[in-house]
């Protein structure tokens, strides 16, 4: 297990946080959709202003955001991007993980959705036991039962 640390995001870490959207998932947007600057720096700071996003440190190193929205009925992991060299380290797993135990007490099902082109994400979830419950042209979209 790493050390890692959830901090709440503030406006100085807007940058950072467009930083790590646009490097973590340029390659699966370049993919899907070729890449527009503009619009990417569109969403991320909608992303950003909607709130309930965390900086992801490693020891004192930021490498990466998670954010999570709850709903009545289900805790939405909205965003979960990590700098690429910090990727395939297990960390991921462990944000996963830290989503798991936060649906379990808040007593609430897991949901997400991420581009059909991120296959490595994709198998990330579902080696968590998430499953598609819907696929359209662009995103998976998974889902975990809560275990009461």
């Amino acid at each position: 297990m790493m050390n890692l640390t959830l901090i709440p995001v503030s406006e100085s870490d807007r940058a950072f946080f467009c930083f790590v959207h646009h490097t973590a998932y340029r390659e699966v947007i370049e993919k899907m959709f070729g890449w527009d600057e503009k619009q990417q720096d569109m969403y991320a700071n909608k992303a950003f202003d909607e709130g309930g996003m965390n900086i992801l440190f490693l020891e004192d190193k930021k490498i990466g955001v998670v954010g999570w929205v709850e709903f009545p009925d289900y805790l939405w992991l909205k965003e979960l991007f990590i700098l690429p060299e910090y990727q395939r380290m297990g960390i991921g797993s462990q944000v996963v993980q830290m989503s798991i135990k936060k649906e379990k007490k808040l007593c609430k099902d897991l949901r997400l959705q991420t581009l059909k082109e991120n296959l490595g994400a994709k198998a990330l979830y579902e080696r968590h036991g998430f499953v598609v419950t819907e696929s359209t042209d662009i995103h998976w979209k998974l889902h975990l039962t809560v275990s009461k």
